[in-house]
């Protein structure tokens, strides 16, 4: 029966032994299976397979980027793996079901689906019964923690570029968090989410649709930051006359609906004003004190759609001067 060498470093720890090495994927997959849940009810564990995430991360390594987590394998016993001190490397039998994955089947698909010739680092249990095959998943998968999306965003700065959207919405975050005059400022989350804060997620969720329309589209990018911050600080205002504070306005669901009117808000400052100032923003923002907010306590994204749209009616009113924009 033919064998496939490699090189491989035993460890041992807290009674627990295993080994640690690299394998071309291609060979791998070959050798290597997966007990799924919904194929087999009495013995698999595993997740179905999310074809679209394996297909992500063959782009991704297709790309040339690398993927240095280990894939974890439990050797069966059919692959009769063996290890030799002299060479420091295991050989196991080249045949089908070899291994069984316990975590990385997405990246060992993608891997071997990819152009390029992959290594994976790989951690080899042997001798493990079907019990504890089933626990090494759990625990894997059970602790693991994914990024906060909001912290993925956050960190686009590293990756984004310049003239991209990703850039573009993360600098006017960054700014209408640091300057003095927004509204805003000190008042956005910028790794997790955090009560009485914007975050990323909604901040993408309102800025990537606006930044496609007139006027953010067509403007400079100080242009863009004055614009909200005049909105935003006639917001501020209203709110304040209104309440006796505006902590509405770093309330996640109460931003996502009021800059869901911006367009329509600027549509109607220019149209009657013929500016983006702040007083003209609040004479036409002013007819929201009419609102019965206390109806609007939603924070799903129906909800905050039906007070953006009580906003909208509630601005449709007619005024008109001349002066400077902003």
């Amino acid at each position: 029966m033919a064998k496939i060498t490699t090189s491989a470093m035993p460890v041992k720890y807290n009674r627990i032994e295993f080994f640690l090495s690299v394998m071309n994927a291609k060979q791998l997959f070959k050798n290597a299976k997966v007990s799924r849940a919904e194929e087999n009810p009495e013995i698999g564990f595993q997740r179905a397979l999310g074809k679209q995430r394996a297909i992500n991360i063959k782009k991704y390594l297709d790309d040339g980027n690398v993927i240095p987590g280990s894939v974890i394998l439990s050797a069966q016993t059919k692959a009769g793996l063996e290890y030799n001190n002299a060479n420091k490397t295991i050989s196991y039998n080249d045949v089908a079901s070899a291994f069984l994955v316990i975590d990385g089947q997405h990246r060992l698909y993608g891997a071997d689906m990819s152009d390029v010739n992959v290594l994976l680092p790989v951690c080899i249990f042997t001798g493990l019964s079907t019990e504890q095959e089933v626990q090494y998943f759990l625990d894997v998968n059970g602790y693991q923690k994914g990024v906060p999306k909001t912290l993925r965003l956050e960190l686009l700065k590293f990756t984004a570029e310049p003239t991209s959207k990703d850039a573009i919405r993360r600098a006017l975050f960054d700014s209408l968090d640091n300057e003095i005059e927004s509204p805003l400022c000190g008042k956005m989350a910028r790794t997790k989410s955090v009560t009485g804060k914007i975050s990323h997620v909604p901040f993408k969720n309102v800025l990537d649709p606006i930044l496609e329309l007139s006027p953010m589209n067509n403007i400079s990018q100080e242009q863009r930051l004055k614009l909200l911050i005049n909105f935003l600080t006639a917001v501020d205002n209203i709110l304040i006359k209104t309440f006796g504070n505006s902590d509405k306005i770093s309330n996640a669901a109460f931003f996502q609906a009021i800059m869901g009117a911006f367009i329509d808000a600027c549509n109607l400052t220019m149209t009657r004003f013929n500016n983006y100032k702040v007083e003209s923003f609040e004479r036409v923002l002013e007819p929201i004190i009419n609102i019965e907010f206390e109806h609007h306590r939603g924070t799903n994204q129906q909800a905050i759609k039906q007070l953006s749209d009580a906003i909208k009616d509630a601005i449709a009113i007619n005024h008109r001067i001349s002066e400077d924009l902003f």
